[in-house]
């Protein structure tokens, strides 16, 4: 899976789950913390989310205000995550 199919799938759900649709000109360098647009309640989600869409589990070590700052962000923590030996 490549970084464009990976980010589009997250503002996807970014769009859809947490904004409710209204994407309010979302991409990939949108600041989602400094914005409000991931909480806690919404991390959870998210979590939630790229461990089925993308068979991942994240670790704990990595959530991280730094890695969940843009969608770009998140997408490259996707891929290390992918990377690493016993996901799923």
């Amino acid at each position: 899976m490549d970084d464009t199919e990976i980010e589009g799938a997250l503002r996807g759900f970014i769009v859809e789950t947490i904004l409710e649709g209204d994407d309010a000109g979302l991409d990939a360098s949108t600041p989602l913390l400094e914005w409000g647009v991931i909480d806690s309640l919404a991390m959870v989600s998210l979590l939630d989310f790229i461990h089925r869409r993308f068979a991942v589990r994240i670790p704990d070590a990595e959530v991280l205000p730094r890695n969940f700052q843009t969608i770009s962000a998140i997408g490259r923590l996707v891929k290390r995550a992918a990377q690493e030996p016993g996901d799923g």
